[in-house]
């Protein structure tokens, strides 16, 4: 009878054989072993294998930018982010502007939006309906330039919940391509 000792990551295994025959009845499966060996130690144990998880988390993230400037917008809109830039996970649809979650957890977003001279843009971020966070780009103000405005949100959010950016007042004026951005992504 003999002893054959594999290295599996930082373990010994022992396994013994008792005949050749044994052997060549494994030596598909042991190929395999070896190969899985290898590819742990290049890696250092991480294996992508083509799936969206990180750690054992599913990994869901999103940026959207508007295509285009935008004038006039009425009161209550939901704003449609139509350039989209990344979606893992397919969260967000850019067809009606909405973030639908995949998986439950916990999930950031952001948005950005760059007005200009005597111009403004109210928007606020909504959850399931619930208004979170208001963002106001205020140019009315200044005689030349633009401004910027920014806002963050931290939410828990379950399979299936919506999160989505809509419009205050109507008359608002915005640039688009990567000046206006939407985004998101689960922790």
């Amino acid at each position: 009878m003999r002893f054959i000792a594999l290295k599996l990551v930082g373990f010994i295994v022992l396994s013994t054989v008792s005949a050749q025959k044994a052997c060549t009845k494994n030596v598909n499966l042991w190929k395999s072993i070896q190969y899985q060996l290898k590819l742990a130690e290049k890696t250092d144990g991480w294996c992508n294998c083509g799936t969206t998880e990180m750690h054992g988390n599913k990994r869901v993230g999103f940026l959207a930018r508007f295509s285009k400037n935008q004038r006039n917008v009425h009161n209550g809109a939901t704003l449609v982010f139509d350039k989209v830039v990344t979606n893992t996970g397919s969260g967000y649809d850019a067809s009606t502007g909405q973030f639908v979650a995949p998986y439950e957890g916990l999930y950031y977003f952001s948005w950005t939006v760059l007005t200009g001279t005597s111009t403004y843009f109210i928007s606020d971020i909504f959850h399931n309906g619930n208004k979170i966070a208001s963002n106001f780009s205020d140019g009315t103000g200044i005689s030349t330039g633009h401004i910027s405005a920014s806002q963050s949100v931290l939410l828990q959010l379950t399979a299936k919940d919506r999160v989505y950016i809509k419009t205050q007042r109507t008359g608002q004026f915005r640039y688009g391509e990567a000046w206006t951005t939407f985004s998101g992504f689960k922790i």
